[in-house]
């Protein structure tokens, strides 16, 4: 678990470097389909573009202790979170479509105003409450989210136009540290479209080795913990 200020420097430093990188793309890679479903290389850009003007401005009001919803938005954690994502599709769709020739550009003038965001942040920010519209969040999950978006979506970008993508090792406990408190129980909760229980264990080697369950179905609410003396009904070699 790395302090909140490296968090804000790694953020910093990963939205640069892929920054950098799509640079170098030749112009028919942008429209070329990327791991997601629904985008396009170009689309994906689009998405972490305007992730900016969302994620920003609720870490900021929270961090000065207002973890309530913006103007105009539903209580964290209401309404229909799987209609929110296929929405959040088209919106990075037409939001590509509106920049036009301009997405690389807005892509490197967001991040600089994320950064400026971020600035004011210290440590003892870690744990205040962040609206979201999945549910609220700390200021810590915020930071692990944006660097979980960043590298998850490079990789969606780069699976696509190498022979062999990996993943910023740097970056890879964040996502870790993420998932339990954001993605397992919200983003992804099976319920009972999976009949019975089921212990799923994922064995992780590399840069983050270990071993981790993801207890769902059944009808029980979904969740990540350090694998056990528990059996897994599965396992996966990552």
């Amino acid at each position: 678990m790395g302090s909140v200020v490296d968090k804000v420097q790694l953020v910093k430093v990963e939205s640069a470097r892929i920054g950098k990188y799509l640079k170098t793309l030749k112009p028919e890679a942008w429209s070329t389909q990327s791991a997601c479903d629904a985008w396009q290389v170009q689309d994906v850009v689009a998405h972490l573009t305007g992730a900016v003007d969302r994620f920003g401005p609720n870490i900021v009001r929270g961090a000065g202790g207002d973890g309530s919803a913006p103007e105009g938005m539903p209580p964290a954690g209401e309404g229909d979170m799987a209609a929110r994502l296929r929405a959040n599709a088209q919106v990075a769709i037409d939001f590509r479509e509106s920049l036009g020739s301009k997405l690389l550009a807005t892509y490197n003038e967001g991040r600089v105003r994320f950064d400026e965001f971020l600035a004011g942040l210290q440590d003892a920010d870690r744990d205040k409450p962040c609206y979201h519209p999945a549910g609220t969040i700390s200021v810590e999950t915020y930071l692990n989210l944006r660097i979980t978006e960043l590298i998850v979506h490079e990789w969606d970008i780069r699976s696509r136009l190498e022979p062999s993508p990996v993943m910023s090792a740097e970056s890879l406990p964040a996502i870790l540290e993420m998932f339990p408190v954001f993605v397992v129980g919200r983003l992804f909760d099976p319920g009972s479209n999976i009949p019975t229980s089921t212990r799923f264990r994922f064995e992780l080697a590399g840069a983050v080795p270990g071993s981790q369950d993801i207890v769902a179905g059944g009808g029980q609410k979904a969740l990540m913990e350090p694998a056990g003396g528990k059996r897994p009904d599965v396992i996966f070699g990552c």
